[in-house]
């Protein structure tokens, strides 16, 4: 262990140093400094009163792309402590930062060299602050070269006759000290299997926090400039961006014109006049689906390695692995971010009915199923048969809970399986062993017992109905899954006041997925928590008995529910439940 690592003490000025001089770089994944004014602040104090301000962590690497602070060709990375380093560079020595909007601007820190017992010494610099003589609105005067204390000393009284000035020369002397305060390296060697630095980051981090490894991984990504890392770490971070806030595009045109020039940056034009999606992955989950696409893996360190060139359970690494998986990730980055793929999964997924965020179960299932119809993608499938495909396996996942144990297995099952069968073979084979007639007629419906109203085979239900457009019970406009995607409360077909009264007093009766629906206001003003037997005569004064039947067969509830006793409530709702089963199996098979 000793060999892949070592701890160190640098000087405050000996790492701002390294820094300029390329020697310790900040990789482009870290390039927003994400620090308000304060903590800026608060860091300049604690270097001036001597206080630790913890460790820095650097990842050895001959092949460093960075910007702002020096030149490539650097020989360490820091993958923890960037907005320590950045915050000191920009208070210190007066650079720019880059904010999460990619935009330059200055943080100053102003100082109070007379300040007394109480008083602040450190502020963030603004237009008040700058009025008050006894302040310096920017300490990276004090860092310059040229910098000299008697002129200063002069202009200083001269703008404050009227004070006391014995201690001014210790307060510069201390706060032009804080460059000589030591701080402590890890330099981790740059052929550490990533758990390993995740180790030594968790015993380091006095919180216990491990490092992210997504983090990790996009640092390896950026760092490669030989193999266009920079620009698919660019891509991935800018995607992620522009699908929250399209108008982002006009500063990605201003601040990064040479990327959005390059083949990269053009995948990503169309999001500039995009709409709102229901799905919005993180970076850390284009990676994740690129991992499983690409490479058929489902684990961060895998990445990791193959973009080392690190061969799997061998110690040496390969140059030849290391381009090929590069050039693996990199058209798996743009085949990502084209319109023509995103778009076409949305599109799919609102075509089988989940066309609201609501309908989308988890993260983790969209994600593996984008991964998906990528895979299908690069088999050269049809727009139209990638559609159907994915429709059926969200439906699919949701229905048998596909990916509920052990996920990165079944992921991979899934990759290997694909890739010999093809998608469309794969699938059929899933539901000729899964999807048969028994699946529907006995297992399915015992799922809608469920007292969780986000049960993902419930989702799939509401998708069948929204892909039918069904209109919601008893209305004639108002459809389920309008109502849904509106957030509108649950309604409880037969109400739990009215189940108590017939003795049904647990929640797995009165609380079960099968005795919910979804009502227009104008219906709930009419039924209002009645039970149907107590409602049916005001509301044939609203709608005709062949309205009534139509709209409950479209909602797969019993005609005998106006008849609802002590007796039949459990067979009443195990015969929806088999009904919204059937519902589900006839929709599966359409799409």
């Amino acid at each position: 262990m000793a060999d892949n690592y070592k701890i160190t003490q640098y000087s405050v000025n000996n790492i701002l140093s390294y820094v300029e001089s390329s020697q310790i770089a900040i990789p482009e994944i870290q390039r927003p400094f994400v620090w308000k004014g304060k903590e800026v602040r608060d860091l300049i104090d604690s270097l001036y009163e001597g206080y630790p301000i913890g460790y820095l962590i650097v990842w050895q690497n001959s092949q460093v792309r960075i910007r702002g602070f020096g030149k490539s060709g650097t020989k360490k990375i820091l993958i923890d402590g960037q907005q320590r380093v950045t915050a000191m560079m920009a208070a210190l020595l007066g650079k720019e930062v880059l904010d999460d909007q990619y935009c330059s601007h200055r943080i100053k820190i102003a100082f109070n060299p007379l300040a007394q017992s109480g008083e602040e010494r450190f502020a963030v610099s603004d237009e008040n602050i700058e009025k008050k003589p006894e302040w310096v609105p920017d300490i990276s005067v004090f860092f310059k070269r040229e910098f000299s204390f008697r002129k200063f000393e002069k202009e200083y009284k001269e703008k404050n006759p009227e004070m006391d000035t014995t201690g001014l020369e210790a307060a510069v002397d201390q706060l032009k000290g804080i460059v000589k305060h030591q701080v402590g390296i890890i330099e981790l060697s740059f052929l550490l299997d990533i758990d390993v630095v995740s180790e030594i980051f968790i015993r380091i981090n006095l919180q216990g926090k491990p490092l992210n490894q997504e983090d990790f991984a996009m640092s390896k990504i950026s760092v490669n400039e030989q193999y266009d890392g920079d620009l698919i770490r660019n891509t991935i971070d800018y995607f992620c961006h522009l699908l929250k806030e399209p108008s982002f595009l006009e500063i990605l045109d201003k601040n990064e014109s040479d990327f959005m020039k390059s083949e990269y940056g053009q995948e990503l034009r169309w999001l500039g006049s995009a709409n709102e999606f229901a799905y919005v992955p993180s970076y850390a989950d284009v990676l994740k689906i690129l991992l499983i696409a690409c490479f058929g893996k489902s684990k961060m360190g895998d990445l990791v390695n193959l973009l080392s060139g690190k061969q799997s359970g061998r110690g040496e690494v390969s140059k030849k692995l290391a381009e090929e998986s590069f050039k693996k990730l990199g058209q798996g980055a743009k085949a990502f971010v084209s319109e023509k793929n995103f778009r076409g999964f949305i599109c799919a997924l609102e075509k089988a009915g989940y066309d609201c965020q609501r309908l989308l179960y988890s993260q983790s299932v969209l994600n593996n199923c984008y991964a998906m119809y990528l895979l299908m993608d690069m088999e050269g499938i049809s727009e139209e048969k990638k559609a159907s495909l994915i429709g059926r396996w969200m439906t699919m996942c949701l229905i048998t809970g596909h990916y509920q144990n052990s996920p990165d297995s079944v992921v991979m099952k899934d990759y290997k399986e694909i890739k010999e069968a093809g998608m469309e073979g794969y699938l059929t084979q899933i539901e000729e062993l899964r999807l048969n007639d028994e699946f529907f007629d006995s297992v399915l419906p015992e799922k809608f017992a469920s007292t969780t109203v986000r049960t993902a085979p419930y989702l799939a239900y509401l998708a069948a109905q929204n892909a039918g457009n069904a209109l919601s019970l008893y209305s004639g406009t108002d459809t389920v899954g309008s109502l849904y995607a509106a957030k509108t409360e649950a309604y409880q077909i037969l109400p739990k006041a009215y189940l108590e009264k017939c003795g049904f007093k647990t929640r797995e009766i009165y609380g079960q997925v099968a005795n919910i629906t979804y009502i227009s206001k104008e219906i709930k003003a009419v039924v209002k928590r009645k039970s149907p037997q107590d409602y049916k005569e005001e509301l044939e004064k609203v709608i005709s008995a062949e309205e009534i039947r139509d709209s409950l067969e479209a909602n797969d509830i019993p005609a005998s529910i106006f008849e609802a006793d002590a007796g039949n409530v459990e067979a009443i709702l195990a015969e929806r439940r088999k009904a919204m089963a059937q519902k589900v199996k006839a929709y599966y098979r359409s799409l």
